[in-house]
């Protein structure tokens, strides 16, 4: 048995191992064995010592032509800081609002690079044996479908985030003892619908 401190308390954790199970690690949100985790007081809000805290990465999707013809000035209203991880949104000419993120994504970031960043890790979490999710947010129209869902029929480059996951999913499993389960959920307008199958 093996204590942790956190900032609310002592956690007890048994390390002691089932006959025949894997050796699995202590939660990811304590460091290593007796030391003390703290959160980073940085101005980033971000302490890359935690691995099992949630991570937010932005990405900006390219104009539309229609977008370059109505709007001239929308390239100057967001400012990505990729090198600082941040994104700075711009209200007027003497106004502007700064936000941070684990990750900036420009809009020239490929598909590879993207999934890399923010879904590999994840993936590489599930096959060490623990619940992982990748979740897109955003209005209409800001790529979700694509960063998530391509599936790059035409050009394997375009592959988004799930065909990806898969193919290592797949190619790390043992075909012998390892089974995989796929269901394909959208929730929409408060409703959840099977997209494999659609009349449920």
């Amino acid at each position: 048995m093996a204590s942790y401190r956190n900032g609310r308390g002592t956690v007890k954790v048994d390390r002691a191992q089932p006959t025949g199970s894997s050796n699995l690690r202590a939660s990811s949100s304590f460091k290593s064995k007796n030391s003390i985790v703290r959160r980073s007081n940085s101005s980033a809000g971000f302490d890359d010592s935690v691995s099992g805290r949630v991570r937010v990465a932005v990405r900006l999707r390219p104009q539309n032509a229609e977008e370059m013809v109505a709007d001239a000035d929308f390239a100057d209203c967001v400012e990505l800081q990729p090198e600082f991880k941040r994104l700075k949104l711009r209200k007027n000419n003497w106004d502007s609002d700064t936000y941070e993120f684990d990750e900036v994504l420009t809009e020239s970031a490929s598909q590879k690079r993207v999934y890399e960043v923010v879904a590999k890790p994840v993936v590489e979490s599930v096959l060490d044996g623990y619940n992982g999710t990748v979740m897109a947010y955003g209005q209409t129209g800001t790529g979700k479908t694509f960063t998530l869902g391509r599936l790059g029929d035409e050009d394997t480059s375009a592959r988004g985030i799930m065909v990806r996951a898969m193919e290592d999913i797949l190619a790390n499993i043992s075909r012998d003892s390892d089974s995989v389960m796929i269901s394909y959920l959208q929730l929409y307008m408060e409703t959840i619908q099977d997209l494999l199958n659609p009349s449920k």
